[in-house]
């Protein structure tokens, strides 16, 4: 018998091949090796760790496992069968898990850009919300638009305080973000943690755009979208995460800093609210939209009473935006069409109020309850933004318009004077650098009799 012949037990029903030999116990055979192919076409991460890569696209098994970011060679495709691409879609369709989009295609660029959010550049409201977007972040891992939305923001914030370019992952995460977040809202029934989840992108892209030289249409836009989200989708928002959006809950937030230490939070200089309410005076002969005049007015009243009554201030205040969410498709498409100058001149006014606000609320989040580095570089990118949206406004004006803000365009000049280096926050008065500047005066016959909206 060969040495290795492998003879079965007695239990065996298997004849012996030699009837005149006893059943003798011998060496086992060993098991021919299946044939192997070494496999040249894995992805790099398997061939630096040293490990066996199934090949499979778009995430082979040992990345999906570790989380890696799995990249092939652009050349691989071309080795592989069909019948191995169709075996791949197999073995990646997702078993039901709440992100569409496989965990894999995070990379540790996305780590960063996600921690970034969750540290400095989550959107400043709603007001004292740092524990809102901490819970609302443990919900994206559910809800792919709401954590791509919050890579766009964090990935733009970052763009703008490190050397790192990162646009072009803002730009990606962003426009994945509403795509998707536009076919969720398409669905016929949304739970309360739908809604939140939708109100809460919305929001994020909102303040992604103002980090956007290009973004100010966006920013309009967005802003539309958040109140007709939080109205239409969010039912209860009294009971919801954002309550605090809820307008009384405002309110009494806004008491409180009214009622805080006015070293730390002082009012409005009247110098400044007097320059501001002069520019607007001069504006209005040229409105003949009621929707403009009515803006102009809302800001009228928002920096009066900044001088006098904080809670009066933050309660008009938050009727600005909204009132763009109550116009029509029609109206609203008016008055953010860049053919619409008159518009623009107000659209400059409202930009430059809102820096004004966000000082109020940059004193509020700065309070001791808050560590510094928390609160650092949170706003002063938005800011930084608007004054640019305004000086592209003014640019692009024709010539004749151009008067009619340059007291915004002054007193942003004049603001960057007494911008805070160590926690990059605006912190003005007209007694701290000298007199803020004042209004020209104007009486609409520097544009003639020929204008049109």
């Amino acid at each position: 018998m060969s040495e290795y012949e492998y003879t079965p037990s007695s239990g065996s029903s298997s004849p012996s091949p030699s009837n005149h030999q006893q059943p003798t116990t011998g060496k086992r055979r060993p098991i021919p090796r299946k044939g192997h192919t070494k496999s040249r076409a894995g992805c790099p991460n398997c061939k630096r760790r040293k490990v066996k890569c199934d090949e499979v696209t778009p995430f082979c098994g040992p990345c999906k496992r570790l989380g890696l970011e799995c990249e092939y060679p652009q050349t691989r495709g071309a080795h592989r069968s069909e019948a191995q691409q169709r075996a791949a879609i197999v073995v990646t369709s997702p078993i039901p898990q709440p992100l569409s989009m496989h965990p894999g295609s995070f990379g540790f660029t996305d780590l960063r850009f996600f921690q970034h959010f969750l540290i400095s550049a989550f959107p400043p409201l709603p007001v004292g919300g740092r524990r809102v977007w901490q819970y609302i972040s443990q919900m994206s891992h559910e809800y792919d638009f709401l954590i791509h939305s919050m890579l766009g923001l964090g990935a733009s914030h970052l763009s703008l305080l490190s050397p790192g370019d990162f646009k072009h992952s803002a730009l990606q995460h962003r426009v994945t973000a509403i795509e998707r977040l536009n076919k969720f809202l398409s669905k016929p029934k949304l739970s309360i943690p739908d809604t939140e989840a939708a109100f809460a992108a919305i929001l994020t892209l909102t303040f992604q755009a103002a980090h956007m030289p290009d973004g100010l249409i966006d920013f309009l836009t967005m802003t539309r979208g958040c109140f007709l989200v939080g109205t239409h989708v969010v039912d209860d928002l009294e009971n919801s995460t954002f309550k605090t959006f809820e307008r009384d809950v405002y309110i009494e937030k806004a008491s409180w800093v009214a009622a805080s230490d006015e070293q730390r939070l002082p009012l409005l200089d009247e110098s400044i609210a007097d320059g501001f309410c002069t520019s607007l005076e001069q504006l209005g002969p040229l409105c003949h939209s009621v929707i403009d005049i009515e803006h102009i007015a809302m800001m009228r009243r928002i920096v009066t009473s900044a001088t006098t009554n904080l809670y009066e201030c933050f309660r008009e205040h938050s009727f600005l935006h909204e009132k763009a969410g109550r116009l029509s498709a029609a109206e609203f498409a008016s008055f953010i069409d860049p053919n619409n100058h008159i518009a623009r001149l107000v659209i400059v006014h409202m930009l430059l109020l809102d820096i004004i606000m966000s000082r109020t609320i940059c004193a509020w989040e700065e309070g001791p309850e808050v560590a510094f580095h928390e609160t650092r570089h949170r706003y002063d990118a938005r800011n930084v933004m608007a004054l640019m949206w305004m000086q592209n406004i003014h640019d692009t004006l024709p010539e004749m318009y151009r008067p009619y803000i340059e007291w915004p365009l002054s007193f942003s000049k004049y603001m960057k004077t007494t911008f805070r280096a160590d926690t990059s926050f605006w912190k003005f008065s007209a007694t701290d650098e000298g007199l803020a500047p004042q209004p020209l005066q104007l009486d609409g016959s520097e544009i003639g009799s020929d204008f049109m909206l």
